[in-house]
């Protein structure tokens, strides 16, 4: 959802990447991994503070000769993609506003996006000549300064553990400090599919129903959920799940204890008139199957099956006998042989990826051991706030770690300066689902003997 800005001015500085790039010209070859090629990945940061915009041009100039893959243009010859390395400059608007009601939600996951340019995703399927990233540089006059740097980038260019580095090394860049990263490098990995046999493949398939070459219905309107568990309220959820039989042989992570206890919450208010049976979360295959390095797209998935759908206990167990299952170099492999295999399918045939949980599901797309606001161009990470968007479609969830406050709210007024860590939990729901799946979240957390019940966002 987008609305118009209130602009007190506006204008376009370029920002063309500095020459020689490390890629140089020609086309860069994707994988098939990379070929998501409908979605936009949308990120931004908000600093207590100003940015300079001449300098900011600057630092983005140098970013992009280490990631020139932005600048280029999306290219197909005989079911073949690449992206054609045209070295396109990057428009930065920069845009001045009063109004304070465009300053972002006191979250990360942000209802509204008002913070980079759309993308024109059908012309880039097309390989019309169209961006690959768009950035924006919001400056609110407010007391204090604040500003909010955003960005707009096509999934095909690299997912959220690639838009990290970006961002770190602009910070970086920017800051006049050595980067926290190694560079990019762009070689890929090969991962031999020789001994896939075509039964496995079936069976790998089997696991991505959500992934379907029909062409998308729009999701349904939904309603946002918002949820807050600090820290210390995970570490007694931590603990009181791992004294069940099932948690005796392996330790249950933070996030398997939230994806647990919401699912289960999920199930007894009988969402779809059916309960969560399986439980699917993205896995980020760098540093098992693939390199540490890999770049621009890594990903795929692992599901658990949930033995009981009403226990907390035993979804949490099933969660991270998934994860230990999915260590195993063989079923990594398969995962992301079937997932590649798919997309170049979607691809060729013109159709579109379904991300929308088919019912029984839920989905997580966690990232909150990232640490987002390590970008914070030399405000401190009090003082940055990372700020994302989220699919709409019924029981697809992200997690994040918890932005510090904000220094205003959207009436001008200062908020308090302190907030607990904590982790951001957020999804939608059908409108007449959420008060039930509410309703249903607090009895269970107080029935495992949680005494603060879980913070739920004001306006969700």
């Amino acid at each position: 959802m987008t609305r118009p800005l209130m602009l007190t001015s506006h204008n376009v500085l370029l920002a063309s990447p500095r020459q020689p790039t490390v890629l140089g010209d020609g086309t860069y070859y994707l994988s098939d991994s990379d070929l998501m090629l409908q979605f936009p990945v949308e990120t931004a940061f908000l600093v207590e503070g100003e940015l300079d915009p001449q300098r900011l041009v600057k630092a983005l100039e140098e970013t992009l000769a280490y990631f020139p893959i932005f600048c280029g243009q999306l290219t197909e010859h005989k079911h073949r993609w690449g992206i054609l390395l045209v070295n396109r400059p990057i428009e930065l608007e920069i845009v001045e506003t009063h109004d304070l009601s465009l300053l972002p939600e006191d979250a990360v996951l942000q209802d509204t996006w008002l913070y980079s340019p759309t993308l024109d995703m059908s012309a880039i399927m097309a390989c019309k000549d169209a961006p690959l990233l768009r950035m924006r540089l919001t400056r609110f006059h407010s007391d204090p300064p604040m500003t909010v740097l955003g960005a707009s980038s096509a999934h095909l260019a690299g997912d959220g553990a690639f838009m990290v580095q970006f961002w770190r090394l602009l910070s970086q860049i920017y800051q006049g400090s050595p980067p926290l990263d190694p560079y990019p490098v762009y070689s890929r990995a090969i991962v031999d599919e020789i001994h896939l046999q075509t039964e496995d493949k079936a069976k790998f398939y089997d696991m991505f129903p959500q992934l379907s070459t029909r062409n998308p219905k729009p999701p349904p309107t939904t309603s946002r959920t918002t949820l807050f568990f600090s820290l210390a309220q995970l570490y007694r959820l931590q603990a009181a799940l791992s004294q069940s039989p099932e948690a005796a042989t392996h330790k249950l992570s933070l996030q398997d204890c939230v994806t647990a206890i919401v699912s289960v919450a999920c199930s007894k208010a009988n969402l779809d008139n059916q309960p969560i049976n399986r439980i699917v979360n993205v896995l980020n295959l760098r540093g098992g199957l693939l390199p540490v390095e890999e770049p621009l797209n890594a990903l795929s998935w692992v599901n658990a099956t949930t033995s009981d759908p009403y226990d907390v206990q035993k979804t949490a167990s099933s969660v991270r006998q998934a994860f230990i299952k999915a260590r195993e170099p063989a079923f990594q492999s398969a995962c992301l042989l079937a997932v590649r295999h798919l997309y170049r399918k979607v691809a060729i045939e013109g159709e579109r990826v379904d991300f929308t949980p088919p019912p029984g599901n839920l989905f997580l797309n966690s990232s909150w051991k990232f640490q987002y606001t390590s970008a914070h161009f030399g405000f401190g990470e009090d003082k940055t706030h990372f700020l994302h968007t989220v699919f709409k479609a019924p029981r697809y969830a992200k997690m994040f770690r918890r932005n510090p406050p904000m220094p205003l709210d959207r009436n001008g007024r200062r908020t308090k300066k302190h907030r607990t860590e904590s982790i951001e939990f957020t999804f939608y729901l059908l409108p007449s689902d959420r008060d039930d799946f509410l309703t249903c979240l607090q009895n269970q957390w107080m029935a495992l003997g949680m005494q603060e019940p879980v913070e739920i966002m004001n306006n969700t």
